[in-house]
């Protein structure tokens, strides 16, 4: 399956925002930075940190011919020669159909294409198995478990974080 990154542009939002149905769902996605329900102008601050030569964030939409099927963000250090992937997602009718990897293998190849990054990391909270399967399948190592972070309802949820470094990165796409 052949996917694409394009700049998520205004026009996208609507449709990303009708992917969340719940608080719960979008505090998975989006972590605590983003309220319930959506705002989009919460949602345009961030996609004003993607302007410019050297942008400090990446706000991309992931598009299946002329279906946006994906969102992923990636947040750059260049101090720490970080990249820091986030808000990753699948639309709902695109989910379960093998569109993880190709989205995944996207999304880090844009982010190791910068030269001075060495190293990746992510935050997925512990119930979310699939995105942690992703996330591994994809080469990302757990590095650790920030315990009782976010609370939603009666639960209080985990925090995993997970990174790949370039030298991994570099091995996993020669064999590819």
């Amino acid at each position: 399956m052949t996917l694409e990154l394009r700049k998520f542009e205004k026009r996208d939002l609507a449709e990303l925002f009708s992917w969340f149905q719940s608080e719960r769902e979008v505090l998975q996605w989006a972590g605590a930075a983003l309220s319930w329900p959506l705002n989009k102008r919460e949602f345009i601050q961030l996609m004003r940190q993607h302007r410019g030569p050297q942008p400090l964030r990446e706000i991309w939409a992931v598009d299946h011919g002329t279906d946006m099927v994906g969102h992923a963000q990636i947040y750059y250090n260049p101090r720490l020669r970080t990249a820091g992937l986030g808000r990753i997602a699948v639309a709902p009718a695109a989910r379960g159909n093998g569109l993880a990897a190709p989205l995944m293998e996207l999304i880090l190849a844009r982010a190791f294409d910068l030269a001075w990054v060495h190293r990746v990391d992510l935050l997925v909270y512990s119930q979310n198995e699939a995105a942690i399967r992703a996330y591994q399948s994809a080469g990302f190592v757990l590095e650790g478990r920030r315990r009782e972070t976010t609370p939603i309802g009666s639960e209080v949820w985990d925090t995993l974080v997970m990174s790949i470094l370039r030298p991994e990165f570099d091995k996993r796409t020669e064999r590819e």
